[in-house]
Parts: C-alpha cells; structure tokens; sequence
C-alpha cells in the first residue's frame, strides 16, 4: 500500500471537501438485534472525488472490532486497502503494482501471510470501492442495463465476475441487485441488494441507505456476518484557504 500520497492545492481562496461521516448500523436480516456498527469518514476534493476513507468497525458497548483504511489515488473503484480484523485476528489488503498488476494478501489467526499477484480486466472494483463504481453508474441503471464489473476478493485472493441491475426505483431512490455472474455461484451466493438516495438540490451526490446481503465482518473467526446495515450521514461544510494547500495521508 502507498505509504505516501501528496495533494497540493495551489490556487489561492481554494475550497477543500471536508470529511463526510457515515455510521452503518448493522443487524441480523430482518431482525432488531444490533450487531455492529461501522463509521466512515471520508475525504473528496472539489468536484466530489473520493480520495481516501477510515473505517472503525465497533461493537454495540463502542468496542473496536476492526480497523479499515482506504486509498484511492491508484483506482476510484478499486482501492488500495487494508482491513485489520482484531476480533477475528484476521487481515486482508490489496495494493496495486506497476504493469495494472495487484498484491492481494490475507492473513487468518495463527496462520503465516498468504499472498498472490493477479492481473484483473477493467473495470475493476475491490471493497467499498463498489459503492463508488455503482454511484457513478446509477444513471445507465436506472435506464434498465446491467452492469458487469469484476471484483477483487483478497479473502479467495482471486476475483470474480458480478452483475448489477435495478430492481426497484422511486422518485427518490434506486434499489440495485447484485449476484455474481457465474450461474453456479448464483446458487450458493446470495445477492446483495442496495437502496440509493438519488442526488437533489440539497444532496448533489447519491448516499447509500441501505444494505442488506453478505459483509466483510466475523465476529467470531467463522464465516462473515448476513446483515442489514442502515445508513445516517453527517456533512461537514467546506472551509475556505488562502494559502497553498498541502495534505499528506
């Protein structure tokens, strides 16, 4: 993983995104039980592009669970990322290599590191940086195509291929089906399904609302939770420079 990203804003008066906190409140599916909760906060530059993200995965009494960092200088779908699950003593990350090659590793508790180079067609998408590849890509759903990425699993320390398609709008919202796009592994995959606020004049980005289908997080060592995480979101106003801009990260 880049240890190192330099980003300078060299024009006087310049505006900088501040970050955007988002709390997920994961539940059992269908049921009223808290699980976890995982709190984002994120970095864009001026037009809204992502930059990088932290992720602290907590229990309901505020324990940590687990830890994730996000950089997406490398890819916006695809980022460079290491999630450190402390309750399961379980680490995976991925990092992009010269040639549009990849180093996916993953570690389980009492295991030596396991690692991999793979090449991966585009379009790529790797984490929450499917969240990203999706919300650019609301429009051409909402026109009734699907579409087909392909997903870097450093828990398989392989990648597969999947499929998008809305299955519900609304004035406001999208409802996005995605399954995996092998017929075999439909039947022993579930689909994970996402509810999308759709920009508006007072959100001129989409915001995830919903999710419900597979996560990344054990809470036990074992196979990762089946949830339904419900989104809250808390925008932080820009703050106006007057001097050159430099941020390390």
């Amino acid at each position: 993983m880049r240890l190192l990203a330099l980003v300078l804003g060299l024009i006087a008066n310049c505006t900088i995104a501040q970050p955007d906190t988002i709390i997920g409140y994961a539940y059992d599916v269908g049921k009223s039980n808290l699980r976890y909760m995982e709190t984002y906060a994120s970095v864009y530059d001026t037009n809204g592009l992502l930059l990088q993200s932290s992720v602290q995965y907590t229990s309901p009494k505020k324990d940590i669970l687990a830890l994730k960092t996000l950089d997406y200088s490398n890819h916006p779908y695809a980022p460079d990322f290491t999630f450190d699950n402390r309750t399961a003593n379980y680490i995976e990350s991925i990092e992009w290599l010269d040639d549009n090659k990849v180093l996916v590793k993953r570690k389980d508790s009492g295991r030596e590191w396991e690692e991999k180079i793979i090449n991966i067609p585009e379009p790529a998408v790797a984490d929450a940086g499917f969240d990203a590849f999706l919300k650019d890509q609301l429009t051409p759903l909402q026109q009734g195509q699907t579409l087909r990425f392909n997903f870097l699993n450093p828990a398989r320390l392989d990648w597969f291929r999947f499929t998008a398609t809305a299955i519900g709008n609304t004035s406001t919202t999208i409802t996005v089906k995605v399954a995996p796009a092998n017929t075999v592994l439909r039947w022993l995959v579930d689909p994970v399904m996402l509810t999308y606020q759709l920009p508006d004049e007072l959100n001129r980005l989409p915001r995830l609302l919903h999710y419900s289908g597979l996560t990344n997080m054990s809470l036990d060592g074992q196979d990762p939770l089946v949830a339904d995480i419900f989104y809250e979101y808390t925008t932080h106003q820009p703050k106006h420079h007057t001097k050159p801009i430099v941020m390390l990260f």
